[in-house]
């Protein structure tokens, strides 16, 4: 039996949603060399390491630093 879309159409519409509420950025982050896989997996619900990045984030904005882009 094919998968439907549905489940994927969800995620799209509850993505959308959640960047108007709460304005937001997804960014990947490669798995640097010679890190253990299941914690580098882990660092995605870690909220002290989320808030570390928030901070750096800040950090980097007031900073100017955005303004160079890829």
């Amino acid at each position: 039996m094919p998968e439907s879309g549905i489940p994927k159409k969800f995620e799209e519409i509850k993505t959308e949603i959640e960047k108007a509420v709460i304005p937001h950025i997804t960014v990947k982050i490669f798995m640097p060399e010679g890190v253990d896989k299941e914690e580098f997996l882990k660092l995605e619900k870690d909220e002290e390491f989320l808030r570390a990045l928030g901070d750096f984030t800040e950090k980097w904005l007031k900073k100017g630093k955005s303004k160079k882009t890829v």
